[in-house]
């Protein structure tokens, strides 16, 4: 995973440093030498710059963080709002989901009821059972006296 999220940083340094002046300038010098600190020097990205970066081999990472890149530092504060809102939504839909997947209410219903199904499968009588008493002999008795006798 480390590995990934640095070649993901190698990927965006190289598209920021192909901005336009302006917009490269928009972002803080300080995010720009974390990436460039945490990137994977050994790593070559393949970017064609003269394709749309929509339809670039990135790594998902990658997109990520130029998505963050252009909502925190370089669209406009309306249209920033509308993208928080939207990750807001994005993230309590998946809360939702993941509430209803795991609700511990309802987390062990499935299970009892599976157990409930099988024991009704089963034709399973409890009065069938019986203990199965051992009697000792009247031989194994004495002799069990006997030994009792020295062993004192």
């Amino acid at each position: 995973m480390e590995n990934t999220i640095n070649q993901s940083f190698t990927e965006v340094y190289y598209i920021i440093n192909h901005f336009e002046k302006e917009l490269y300038n928009k972002i803080p010098k300080g995010f720009i030498n974390l990436i460039k600190q945490n990137m994977d020097k050994s790593y070559k990205c393949n970017i064609d710059f003269s394709e749309d970066i929509n339809k670039q081999d990135l790594l998902h990472e990658t997109r990520v963080i130029l998505s963050l890149i252009y909502r925190d530092y370089l669209c406009s504060e309306e249209e920033r709002k509308i993208l928080i809102e939207k990750d807001k939504s994005e993230i309590a839909k998946y809360e939702e989901e993941l509430r209803e997947k795991y609700n511990p209410d309802n987390l062990f219903k499935k299970n009892q009821t599976t157990i409930n199904n099988y024991q009704e499968n089963t034709n399973v009588n409890e009065n069938e059972t019986a203990m199965i008493q051992y009697k000792e002999s009247f031989i194994k008795k004495i002799l069990n006296k006997i030994k009792s006798i020295f062993k004192k």
